[in-house]
């Protein structure tokens, strides 16, 4: 069996976001990110009805991180990384 049971994909813009969070932040959602690798729908995480960034959510400190999952392809596609403020806002 292979390390990762997901391959990690993430959108561009993503890595400016957690360029801009503050070093412990930065640490806690990379720690996240590469845990949804193993189990894209962990405690805590919520399913959203709209899907304009991503169809699952988790919370990490101030920090949301939003994502598609395709379970067929074994792909997790992280489409934003915003602060809470900013997460839902379009």
């Amino acid at each position: 069996m292979s390390e990762h049971a997901y391959e990690l994909r993430v959108a561009r813009d993503v890595a400016k976001e957690i360029k801009k969070a503050p070093p412990g932040d930065r640490k806690a959602l990379l720690k996240a990110m590469k845990a949804l690798e193993l189990n894209p729908r962990p405690p805590g995480h919520a399913k959203l009805k709209v899907r304009d960034l991503g169809e699952y959510r988790v919370r990490v400190r101030s920090y949301r991180i939003r994502y598609d999952v395709d379970d067929d392809a074994k792909v997790i596609f992280i489409q934003a990384v915003k602060h809470r403020g900013e997460a839902y806002r379009t």
